[in-house]
């Protein structure tokens, strides 16, 4: 599993990285700010993230906020366990 890990860009194993550490739901822009991307570049691999169903994002008035589904959480545990 983490050879897989390697062959993905940066930006993505930083996404990955963050949201397995943290499970709370947060914000494009907390995001952004935590792991020092682009707010549209966040927002563009949220999107490839959601399409995988590895998050949800929801919108509350102008945020979008990501949570983690149980499939981002069980890969989480599969990348710690390995």
């Amino acid at each position: 599993m983490k050879e897989l890990l390697a062959l993905i860009p940066e930006n993505r194993r930083k996404f990955l990285a963050f949201l397995c550490e943290n499970d709370a739901p947060h914000s494009l822009s907390q995001i952004s700010h935590s792991l020092r991307l682009a707010h549209v570049t966040t927002r563009k691999i949220a999107e490839e993230f959601e399409s995988l169903g590895f998050v949800k994002i929801y919108f509350i008035g102008r945020a979008k906020i990501v949570l983690p589904t149980e499939r981002l959480k069980d890969l989480c545990a599969n990348l710690q366990d390995a």
